[in-house]
């Protein structure tokens, strides 16, 4: 039912339309446009019989007009719309967000919302990211465990106070190297590229050819830059 809630949201802010719940319980939902004389509803409700929820009824046609400035997008929604697209697209800026709100959902935001919601994004956005660093050794130690044989190093940078930090990681694994070994070409290239993420870095990987003359990744590493000493 969350899922369905948003989706109307999403709907509702894009059409610049503002949502008025006439029942809000966890099995059932109506609702119904907030323009007095509307006649847009929607009933979805749990099905016994299905196990899953259902729209039982549905009129999609609004005779009302539209808010280009729509109070159903707040700032919490703002945030969890800018947090996915900051993933994708780290370097955005609050002017690049309010072109993309725009754009994407057709919704004009004030500045000072947009601000705030970008803000709280960006923490959502690097938090994450962040997290997963934390995780490598959990990682490693999983590939070790289900592929017997498989190559894998982190190296980190130790601080006098709190966490080491990240430097570099590399990952082979045994099923990859046996691999290159009976099914590949007998020639090994090198490729790198820009990992486009917050703390940026480049992928790089040893690669070899099949029998299909694609690419057969060996290994590859994660590294603060593409130099001679990494």
């Amino acid at each position: 039912m969350a899922m369905f809630k948003q989706a109307l949201k999403d709907y509702f802010v894009y059409e610049g339309k503002e949502l008025m719940y006439l029942k809000n319980e966890p099995k059932r939902i109506r609702a119904r446009c907030a323009e007095e004389g509307c006649p847009w509803l929607v009933f979805c409700s749990h099905n016994s019989q299905s196990l899953n929820f259902q729209i039982k009824t549905f009129i999609g046609e609004h005779n009302c007009g539209r808010n280009l400035s729509s109070n159903m997008a707040d700032r919490a929604w703002v945030t969890s719309k800018l947090v996915k697209r900051l993933v994708t697209q780290p370097l955005m800026t609050p002017k690049k967000a309010l072109e993309y709100m725009k754009q994407d959902y057709n919704v004009h935001i004030n500045y000072r919302m947009i601000y705030r919601a970008f803000k709280a994004a960006r923490e959502q956005a690097i938090g994450k990211e962040r997290e997963q660093y934390g995780k490598l050794h959990d990682y490693l130690n999983e590939i070790h465990r289900s592929n017997p044989g498989s190559t894998g190093m982190v190296d980190v940078i130790p601080q006098l106070e709190g966490r080491p930090l990240f430097n570099r990681l590399y990952i082979s694994l045994d099923a990859c190297k046996k691999g290159f070994k009976v099914r590949c070409r007998p020639l090994i290239g090198l490729d790198g590229c820009f990992l486009k993420g917050y703390f940026g870095g480049h992928l790089l990987s040893a690669v070899g050819q099949d029998a299909n003359n694609s690419f057969f990744v060996i290994a590859f590493a994660v590294v603060e830059a593409e130099n001679t000493d990494s």
